[in-house]
């Protein structure tokens, strides 16, 4: 139990510990922002009711509550989806166009969305393996903990430094404003929001579970696609959006979501799916989730837990089946940049 309570302190510290993400980031950087990864005044107000979300939790009451397992806990809005990695200079500068403007078919700000996807998740990896540095040694782990936890350091440095590869590529296209290096596809909804999320993903299967790229297969880098959600003039928008250096395993990606959509799969399921497996980076919309059934529930948060857990193996068609009927929303349009043969 010391151990838990000591890595829990650790990660807490190493969250506090800011540094700027920024592509100029340098010595003028000295006033680190908690900046949200999910924007407050435009994602967030859509769910937030009386100022709170509810936010996957993984503190120790939780835990023991639910005997190991993670559950939604409500938070403030302030709290939610926030990291100190940008100084207040460059983030109000760099993401103003996103942070107050709503989402259109525009390049720019699809690239600004996709850029603060990977700074969070970079920072987030850098954090682990600071984490298990300091933990590694703890004078209470057995020598196969140990073990354990150097093969988790081991993969956590091994995606941090895909991680460190595309965010080069990404630093150089906004620096040289390449928008144009940028892809997307975004879904539009009026409907009532049933969470707002931010993250990014190496696509191993697709929608219907045929294989994209081997995860395991660190010899040369992984393709990579992130994903958000967004203001748009009339309701909100979920959208993916990747560097044309991926392009190989991102448009056949997206391209399995329009072929489930135009064989009369249904689209909300599959976006639920996906959020639920493939981001912990969520805001959930209190009343939407006390209004699912316990079953909806246990599901759904199963689903996460799987996706996170590093023991437990993840079946092909992840993004296949599981979780229907769950989802709230509705979406009606679509933007992409891809062929209409592909959309």
């Amino acid at each position: 139990m010391r151990f838990l309570r000591d890595h829990l302190q650790e990660s807490k510290r190493q969250s506090q510990r800011g540094r700027c993400l920024h592509f100029e980031s340098g010595t003028r950087c000295d006033e680190m922002i908690s900046a949200h990864s999910i924007q407050k005044s435009g994602q967030l107000a859509l769910i937030a009711e009386n100022g709170h979300v509810y936010r996957l939790s993984a503190d120790i009451t939780t835990l023991k509550q639910s005997k190991g397992t993670p559950q939604p806990k409500k938070i403030g809005v302030n709290q939610a989806s926030t990291f100190l990695g940008f100084c207040k200079k460059h983030d109000n500068g760099l993401f103003e166009i996103i942070d107050n403007h709503p989402l259109l078919p525009d390049k720019r700000q699809i690239a600004l969305y996709a850029y603060r996807s990977i700074c969070r998740e970079f920072f987030v990896k850098e954090n682990a393996v600071a984490v298990l540095d300091r933990m590694i040694p703890h004078g209470e782990l057995t020598e196969e903990q140990r073990s354990t936890l150097n093969a988790a350091k081991t993969g956590h440095s091994l995606a941090l430094s895909g991680l460190q590869y595309h965010k080069r590529i990404y630093d150089r296209a906004l620096q040289c404003e390449e928008y144009d290096t940028f892809e997307f596809t975004y879904f539009t909804s009026t409907s009532q929001c049933s969470l707002q999320l931010s993250g990014l993903l190496y696509p191993d299967y697709d929608f219907f579970g045929n294989p994209l790229q081997d995860l395991g297969a660190w010899s040369s880098p992984l393709d990579l696609i992130t994903f958000f959600t967004a203001p748009i003039p009339e309701g909100w928008a979920y959208g993916f959006a990747w560097h044309t250096s991926s392009n190989a395993t991102c448009i056949a990606f997206m391209q399995s979501l329009a072929a489930l959509a135009a064989g009369g799969g249904n689209i909300e399921d599959a976006l639920l799916r996906f959020s639920l497996s493939c981001c912990e980076n969520h805001a959930i919309r209190i009343s939407w989730w006390d209004s699912l059934s316990v079953v909806q529930q246990t599901a759904a948060v199963e689903r996460m837990h799987m996706m996170a857990h590093p023991s437990v193996p993840v079946p092909i068609q992840y993004l296949a089946v599981g979780c229907e009927e769950i989802a709230a929303w509705n979406f009606e349009y679509v933007h992409t940049t891809l062929p209409s043969t592909a959309a």
